[in-house]
């Protein structure tokens, strides 16, 4: 698939047949509705004080997070600019927090971020993965896009709902979002589509808005690897042998800066510490589950510690206790039991357990159903509980 993308100065205006935007150079094109209002924020983010220090804070991260946007926009057949609506969305800030919950580059709320496949729970916040979050915005837009036929009802959509533009559109019988932008729309959504314009014809004109000198960060290109259980961001920097700050600025969505206990995790590392880390999760690793405690009274941390065979400090570490306190009738996670991460030579060694088939196993590991089939000698699908799956995670083995 290839972009023809010509973009938009001041209006997203989608061709007949196409995902790619129509430009316009100038302010003569459209209603003075418009040209107001795209005026009003191009003057704000490039004359007004605070505007100005939002864009250059905010624009001088895009090169943080584009590579990663841009993968995923051109493999959904979304228009390369979108990528503003995080901009101003979030700063480009993928640990930002509304007062309102909520959160990331795309500022999903926790019912909307479910709704799109992302795990929020006490451990993990997808809402905080680029490449997650990013995946889950572009199938909402996808589907915003195709009930309102325009990139602009669609921006609409996203800041104030389905609904509200369905009732407009129904109301005035019209997908022209300058035609319905008087009287149907909150007073932020009338304001955030021209923002986002506004934005975009900026960083289409640096110079001109005397931007040129912006200072951009960059990030190195990561992959996703599966790795255990239950360890932590500090044990894998040092595997890898980089500061566990770094590592974390790659995987925000750990919420306590550990893997999750009941589950492997693919985690995000930088493309040039992969082979290190491939080398060293060739190594038996123990694993341990974690589980829900409910706090009886008269239990202390002492105590509790003793009955599940833990120390204090994984009681502490697991829980992210400032002190020993606990609280009857709170839960607590705790280590019930060990098992085996069991690897034989460059594999793991999924065990198979109820429920498991070789599709499950392919999505779990993130390998085709095919290679696991060569890997184990398997001919048909079936697979037995307790049969031991061989997986290879290293792809560029064959």
């Amino acid at each position: 698939m290839k972009y023809f993308l010509i973009f938009f100065l001041f209006f997203l205006l989608l061709e007949s047949n196409s995902n790619t935007i129509e430009e316009f150079k100038t302010f003569d094109k459209g209603s003075i509705v418009k040209k107001n209002k795209i005026n009003k924020y191009v003057k704000y983010f490039s004359k007004n004080k605070k505007g100005r220090d939002f864009f250059v804070k905010a624009y001088s991260k895009i090169k943080l997070y584009e590579n990663t946007i841009y993968k995923i926009f051109y493999e959904y057949d979304i228009p390369k600019e979108i990528i503003f609506v995080s901009m101003l969305e979030s700063g480009f800030n993928p640990r930002i927090e509304s007062s309102a919950g909520a959160v990331g580059l795309w500022q999903f709320m926790p019912s909307t971020g479910k709704i799109f496949d992302l795990q929020i729970d006490d451990w993990v916040d997808d809402r905080q993965d680029i490449e997650k979050s990013t995946l889950a915005a572009v199938k909402y837009f996808k589907s915003l896009r195709k009930k309102f036929r325009t990139w602009e009802l669609a921006l609409a959509g996203y800041n104030s709902g389905d609904l509200t533009v369905k009732r407009a559109v129904e109301k005035e019988n019209s997908y022209d979002f300058w035609k319905l932008l008087s009287n149907n729309f909150p007073k932020q959504t009338k304001e955030y589509v021209p923002q986002i314009i506004a934005l975009i014809h900026i960083s289409e004109n640096l110079d001109k808005y005397n931007f040129k000198n912006i200072k951009f960060k960059k990030r190195k290109n990561t992959k996703k690897v599966l790795v255990p259980r239950d360890k932590s961001i500090e044990y894998f920097a040092k595997i890898i042998d980089v500061d566990e700050d770094y590592l974390y600025s790659y995987n925000y969505a750990l919420l306590k800066k550990r893997t999750p206990p009941n589950s492997d995790y693919y985690l995000n590392v930088p493309i040039d510490k992969i082979d290190k880390l491939y080398s060293y999760l060739n190594k038996t690793v123990a694993e341990r589950i974690v589980i829900k405690y409910k706090i009886k009274k008269g239990d202390t941390l002492s105590s509790i510690s003793l009955k599940f065979n833990n120390s204090i400090e994984d009681l502490i570490k697991l829980n992210d206790l400032v002190d020993s306190k606990i609280i009857a009738g709170k839960m607590l996670f705790v280590y019930s039991k060990q098992e085996g991460f069991i690897k034989e030579g460059d594999y793991y060694l999924h065990i198979v357990k109820k429920g498991d088939s070789l599709y499950l196993i392919s999505k779990t590991y993130n390998v085709p159903v095919k290679k696991l089939k060569y890997w184990n000698n398997i001919i048909d699908s079936k697979i037995i509980i307790g049969q031991k799956i061989r997986v290879l995670l290293d792809e560029s083995r064959p």
